[in-house]
């Protein structure tokens, strides 16, 4: 693809999201469904600077905000598997695990699940589950299609579905060759699942505890779905020009929509409460890192003009225009954006009636590129 191309759908690309932006205000302005006062007109003010510092620069805040902040953190620029998980499980931190990895394993979670639908329990609990059962994370084959396959269906359907889990975390198989099995005095093949060796020494040295004193090695409690969340986001990290490996046109809608979520909730106007409002007086709520999040901004009306858009502007910068491509209007793409549209509610706290945003790094570094841009432009004047 030409330069030229390359500009001429990125403008595109901008310009549809100032007509969401449009088609937001038009909507915000005809309804008011906000408890607090000044609210609204706080949303509509943060719509206009939208509308009107988003295009400047080639969409510079655009730029900055997926490439130096989401993309840094969950899928850095790299092709070594080994760099990429290091780096995504240190840019982890307990605040955002608590949002992020819920949006993705909620994604991750039901993607798992059609391909392993023999297992009623979440995938990526089963697998922390069964990789700590052994001190050097491995699990046998055997083990695998118990936790995973279905019985009512061949072994030759099973293996090439749990191949697709296995790709989808980038795990790989070992095979042990045994030339006389005791049992049975023939050559016995065992395939072994477990992780590529690079990411076997970062888990060995942070998940690994030696009791001296029974003389054992045992897993950490620590070995969590955030491990697997990494291996997903590292995998896509190094496979995004491959869609075959990472899930396909499934995983790019599904993580294009979860970081377009992201985007949103970072460019919201954190709002103001009245001193007497009795949310400030709610010992779940803490001030100094939460705001309450305007209805409006959850609006059908008001969300949906603005997250489409952003969804091609995620994968765009993301994959490029491969990623880009994916992004059709489907059945089944409509029935993913829709349902993390709605898994917002679920992962952010309710207090006394109001959805809160709670100020997770990522945020924080959003919001902030956007108020340099906003406060620059003002300074120029």
């Amino acid at each position: 693809m030409s330069e030229d191309t390359r500009n001429i759908e990125w403008n595109n690309l901008l310009q549809e999201f100032i007509k969401g932006i449009e088609i937001a205000i038009e909507k915000l302005e005809e309804r008011d469904v906000e408890t607090i006062p000044g609210a609204k007109d706080s949303l509509l003010q943060r719509l206009n600077d939208m509308k009107t510092h988003f295009p400047k620069n080639n969409g510079e805040i655009f730029i900055k905000a997926i490439n130096d902040t989401i993309q840094n953190n969950f899928f850095p620029a790299t092709n070594d598997f080994t760099e990429a998980f290091q780096k995504v499980l240190k840019s982890r931190t307990h605040e955002q695990d608590y949002i992020i990895n819920e949006l993705i394993n909620g994604f991750v979670t039901s993607k798992a699940n059609a391909i392993a639908s023999g297992t009623q329990v979440p995938v990526i609990d089963r697998l922390v589950e069964a990789f700590s059962t052994r001190n050097d994370f491995h699990i046998v084959d055997h083990q695998f299609y118990a936790m995973f396959g279905d019985p009512n269906k061949p072994r030759k359907y099973v293996k090439k579905q749990l191949q697709e889990l296995v790709n989808l975390f980038g795990l790989v198989s070992k095979e042990l060759i045994i030339e006389k099995d005791k049992r049975r005095s023939e050559r016995k093949v065992y395939t072994f699942y477990t992780f590529p060796e690079g990411i076997l020494e970062i888990l060995e040295e942070k998940y690994i505890i030696i009791d001296e004193e029974l003389g054992y090695a045992y897993v950490s409690e620590e070995f969590d779905r955030n491990v697997f969340i990494c291996m997903f986001l590292a995998n896509i990290a190094i496979n995004r020009d491959n869609p075959e490996k990472i899930g396909g046109s499934y995983t790019i809608n599904g993580i294009s929509a979860i970081f377009a979520l992201i985007l949103l909730l970072s460019f919201m106007p954190k709002v103001s409460v009245d001193e007497t409002n009795p949310i400030l007086r709610d010992p779940n709520y803490n001030e100094t890192n939460m705001s309450v999040i305007p209805k409006s901004w959850m609006m059908k009306q008001v969300l949906e003009p603005l997250f489409e858009p952003l969804i091609k502007i995620i994968a765009y910068r993301l994959g490029g225009g491969l990623w880009f491509s994916k992004i059709i209007d489907s059945e089944v793409n409509k029935k993913i954006h829709s349902q993390l549209r709605f898994l917002i509610k679920d992962v952010t706290p309710w207090i006394l009636g109001n959805l809160i945003r709670v100020e997770i790094p990522i945020f924080v570094e959003i919001a902030n590129i956007f108020a340099e841009v906003t406060v620059g432009a003002d300074t120029e004047r």
